[in-house]
């Protein structure tokens, strides 16, 4: 019933000139019945071209009516995709290797966040208290680091950057945090680091909180972060909706280059308040996925032992065609 919806939009466009809006895409005032769709996210951010494309009404005229639930990290988000109580949802890309590794058969639809490409342009930090008597990277042995999800990304890139700095990772111990409680576990003496995004790493740092380094952009510039992803099963079915859903994501994320939409989206979808939005670090958004680098963050989270083998990236990677 879902894909007929959209093939009804389709064809709405395809009418007189009066039931058209420009590009063809039928217009907003169109009767046609919009698809529900339910995508999990994070409260971060970095899917401020996802509030920004549904505000704006690209998944509209696409023929979608997207609402969006509030998960902890990527790994606590698969089930919810699988069961079918979410369509889509936003996860790090080491969570969905695991899951795939697993047995659970979700893909990659669009890529949505990269780590920084230069070193000025961070959007995540390890963030430490002023008087923790860590001065930076070097003093991360034996340390305990509050993350998002256990097994993922954060562990790839807080181990790499360890080892880059010549730093024995052996001894770290990680705990799973939510992003808005980790500053104060910081604070509290709780962990040692947070490995922190945005928003939260201009709220840390107006704590008082220390930044010491850019774990994403320390294990390899632009480095694949995170993005939607679906079940496969769910594709294969869906195929009109799911390329109406990538169709939609990738306008939203062209968009992402107006700073003044994005920090737009960000006051009006996160729990920032309005007088850090002007001073938050903006991510870097990439719909196209690096494939050789996805399979770089692959082959590390093997030789941590996340993983057992390298990721099938033909697998993992849906082919939007």
């Amino acid at each position: 019933m879902a894909a007929l919806a959209v093939l009804g939009m389709i064809a709405a466009g395809c009418g007189d000139d009066d039931d058209e809006a420009a590009g063809g895409e039928a217009a907003p005032g169109d009767d046609a019945e919009l698809v529900p769709i339910t995508v999990g996210i994070l409260p971060i951010a970095d899917l401020a071209p996802l509030y920004h494309g549904i505000e704006a009404g690209y998944f509209e005229e696409e023929g979608l009516d997207v609402t969006t639930e509030v998960g902890q990290g990527g790994a606590a988000l698969v089930p919810a995709v699988v069961s079918g109580d979410y369509q889509f949802a936003f996860g790090n890309y080491v969570s969905l290797m695991l899951a795939r590794q697993n047995g659970v058969e979700v893909q990659i639809t669009t890529n949505v966040v990269s780590g920084a490409d230069t070193p000025d342009r961070g959007t995540n930090a390890l963030l430490v208290a002023p008087d923790s008597g860590i001065q930076g990277v070097e003093d991360l042995a034996g340390r305990t680091f509050a993350v998002t999800t256990l097994n993922n990304v954060a562990e790839v890139n807080i181990r790499t950057t360890l080892r880059e700095a010549g730093v024995d990772d052996a001894d770290i111990t990680f705990v799973e945090l939510a992003f808005p409680d980790m500053n104060a576990a910081v604070l509290d003496g709780q962990v040692d680091v947070a490995w922190q995004a945005e928003p939260f790493v201009t709220l840390g740092e107006q704590a008082g909180l220390v930044n010491i380094a850019d774990p994403m952009y320390a294990t390899t510039p632009s480095m694949p972060l995170a993005g939607m992803f679906a079940s496969q099963s769910w594709l294969e079915d869906n195929p009109e909706v799911a390329a109406a859903f990538h169709r939609a994501m990738q306008r939203s994320l062209e968009s992402s280059d107006d700073e003044e939409a994005m920090r737009a989206a960000i006051e009006a979808n996160t729990q920032t308040p309005p007088e850090i939005v002007p001073e938050l670090a903006l991510a870097n958004w990439q719909p196209d996925l690096d494939l050789e680098k996805l399979a770089l963050v692959g082959e590390l989270a093997t030789e941590y032992g996340l993983l057992e083998e390298a990721p099938d990236l033909d697998a993992l990677v849906w082919d939007a065609g």
